[in-house]
C-alpha cells in the first residue's frame, strides 16, 4: 500500500507534517514585527491594490519582484499575515525539494542519501526558520535558481530557439537580479553555461542577449534591494545560520567561533568541489551566489552558503567515511556521518527551540521594539498623525497609520524642520552615520523635536509646533528618557 504511494504524493505530505510542525511549535510569528523590509514593501503593495486603498506605499521606493510572486495573497487574502507565512513555507519546502531533485540527478554516486540527509538538514536549520519567520530574500532565491536550472534544462530539449520558455527565462532573470544582488549570480551562471555549454552558436547569441536586457532593465530602475546592509562580517552571519539570529537567540552571543568553524569548512568543501560546481548550472548559480554575497553578507547570504557546505560537503563526508572504514560494516563506512549528523540536528533543534521560546515571550529585535512604541502613539486616532520611519514598510502594516520614509538632512535644524511640515514622529537608528547629519539638526531644534523614547534599536522623536511641548513630554505612551537630544 505504501509503495503505490507516488513522490508527489510523498513530498506534499512531508510538507504538510512540517509546515505543521513549524506552526504548531510557534516557530513563526503571524504579527507585522520581524519582517523583511522588502517582503513588507512587497506585501503593502499587494494589498493596497487589491483593495483598492491608497497608501504611502509608492513613495517607498521601487519594490523588488516578490510583489509579483506575492500577487494570489493580495487576491485571495489581502491583510492576511498567516497566508503570507504559509506561502512562505512552502516557497521554502519547495525550494528544498527542487535541491532535492538536483542532488539525485548529480554524477555523486550517492545522491540519494546526500538529497535526503542535506535536505532534512536544511529544513530543520535555524536560518531557514528564521528566513521564514521574516519572509526573507534567501528561499525565494534558492526556488528561483532551482527553477532557472529546470528551466533552461527543458529550454535545450525543445527544438524552438524562441519560444516562450526562452521569454520566461528573462522573465526569471528579471525577478531574481531584483531581490538581492546575489540574483545576478543566475544569469552569470547561465552566460557561463552557454558559453562553456552552447547548443548552437546563435542560440547562445540569443541566451546572452535575453538575460542581458532583463539583468539591465532592473538595475537601471534601481528597483529592489531594499535596506541592503554592505560589508557585513560574514563570520557573524554563518554563525547565524547555525545558532540563530543574534537579535533573538542567546545561543548566537558567540559571533565568531561558530561562523568561522562553517567558513572552513565550507572553504575545503569548495576547493574540492570547484571544478565539479562550474560543470553544473545549479552549482554555478549557488558558487557565484556565494562570491556575490560576500559584499552583502546577511542572513540570506548565510543560509545560500550553509546549503552550498549541506548538499556538497555531505557527499564528501561519506566518501571519507568510506575510505577510513573500508571493511568496517555500516559502522565503519557511515559511523563519521551518523555522527555529524547527529551533532549537526541538535545543534539545529536546540536553536530553533530557544527561538520558540523567544517568541513565545513577545521578545522583539531592537528596530522592532522601536517601531511597537510607535504603534502605542498611533492608537488614539483623535490625534494627528504622521510619521517617517527608516523602515516605513514595516512601520506601516505595526502602526495601521500613514508613515513616510525619512526626510533628507537638511542645512541646519530651522531648514529640517520645515521640509518636515506635517510629520509628527520620527524614528530612526540615530546612531547609524548615515543618519548623523539628521540627528544633529534635529539636536539643534529640541525644544519642538523633542526624544519620546531611546532605545537600542533607536530613537523616537515627537515634532511639536513649540505649544504643545509639554503634552509631548507628558505623553503616556513615551516610556523612556524624557526631552533628551538625539545628540549632545
Amino acid at each position: 500500500m505504501v509503495t503505490k504511494i507516488s513522490p508527489r504524493l510523498w513530498a506534499l505530505l512531508v510538507m504538510v507534517v512540517w509546515g505543521g510542525a513549524i506552526l504548531y511549535f510557534g516557530l513563526v510569528r503571524f504579527t507585522p514585527y520581524g519582517l523583511d523590509e522588502g517582503a513588507a514593501m512587497a506585501l503593502l503593495l499587494n494589498w493596497s491594490v487589491s483593495d483598492m486603498i491608497a497608501n504611502p506605499v509608492t513613495s517607498f521606493g521601487g519594490p523588488d519582484f516578490r510583489a509579483l510572486l506575492f500577487i494570489p495573497l493580495g487576491l485571495y487574502w489581502s491583510g492576511s499575515m498567516v497566508a503570507a507565512k504559509v506561502f512562505t513555507l512552502m516557497v521554502t519546502f519547495g525550494a528544498a525539494m527542487l535541491l532535492h531533485t538536483w542532488t539525485r540527478r548529480s554524477d555523486s554516486p550517492n545522491g540519494d542519501e546526500t538529497a535526503l540527509i542535506a535536505t532534512g538538514l536544511l529544513l530543520i536549520a535555524p536560518i531557514t526558520i528564521a528566513q521564514a519567520d521574516t519572509i526573507g530574500v534567501a528561499p525565494y532565491l534558492l526556488a528561483l535558481f532551482g527553477l532557472g536550472w529546470l528551466l533552461d534544462r527543458k529550454y535545450r530539449a525543445s527544438e524552438h530557439r524562441i519560444s516562450s520558455l526562452f521569454f520566461l527565462q528573462a522573465i526569471l532573470v528579471a525577478i531574481t537580479v531584483s531581490l538581492h544582488p546575489m540574483g545576478l549570480a543566475y544569469p552569470l551562471a547561465l552566460a557561463w553555461r552557454w558559453h562553456k555549454d552552447p547548443k548552437s552558436q546563435q542560440q547562445k547569441k540569443q541566451v546572452w542577449i535575453g538575460i542581458s536586457i532583463a539583468a539591465a532593465i532592473i538595475l537601471a530602475m534601481q528597483t529592489g534591494w531594499i535596506t541592503l546592509d554592505w560589508f557585513v562580517n560574514p563570520l557573524e552571519s554563518l554563525s547565524h545560520a547555525l545558532l540563530g539570529n543574534a537579535n533573538l537567540s542567546p545561543l548566537a552571543e558567540s559571533r565568531w567561533i561558530p561562523g568561522l568553524i562553517l567558513a572552513l569548512l565550507l572553504l575545503i568543501v569548495l576547493w574540492k568541489d570547484a571544478r565539479a560546481l562550474l560543470n553544473d548550472l545549479f552549482g554555478s548559480i549557488l558558487l557565484a551566489a556565494l562570491l556575490i554575497g560576500l559584499l552583502c553578507a546577511d542572513d540570506s547570504w548565510a543560509m545560500i552558503a550553509l546549503t552550498l557546505l549541506l548538499y556538497r560537503g555531505t557527499p564528501q563526508l561519506i566518501q571519507l567515511n568510506r575510505h577510513l572504514g573500508r571493511n568496517g560494516g555500516f559502522i565503519g563506512q557511515r559511523g563519521l556521518v551518523m555522527v555529524a549528523l547527529f551533532i549537526s540536528a541538535t545543534v539545529f533543534m536546540q536553536a530553533d527551540r530557544a527561538f520558540a521560546t523567544l517568541l513565545a515571550s513577545g521578545q522583539l529585535s531592537p528596530s522592532d521594539e522601536l517601531i511597537q512604541v510607535l504603534a502605542l502613539e498611533a492608537e488614539d486616532h483623535d490625534k494627528p498623525f504622521l510619521a517617517a520611519s527608516q523602515w516605513p514598510a514595516r512601520t506601516l502594516l505595526a502602526c495601521r497609520r500613514d508613515v513616510l520614509p525619512l526626510p533628507p538632512a537638511a542645512e541646519n535644524g530651522e531648514a529640517q524642520l520645515q521640509i518636515m511640515t506635517g510629520l509628527t514622529h520620527l524614528i530612526f537608528a540615530h546612531n547609524d552615520p548615515q543618519y548623523s547629519a539628521l540627528a544633529r539638526n534635529l539636536a539643534e531644534v529640541s525644544d519642538r523635536a523633542k526624544t519620546l523614547a531611546i532605545l537600542p534599536g533607536g530613537v523616537l522623536i515627537g515634532i511639536t509646533d513649540g505649544k504643545g511641548a509639554e503634552d509631548a513630554e507628558d505623553s503616556p505612551a513615551a516610556p523612556v528618557t524624557g526631552d533628551t537630544p538625539v545628540l549632545p
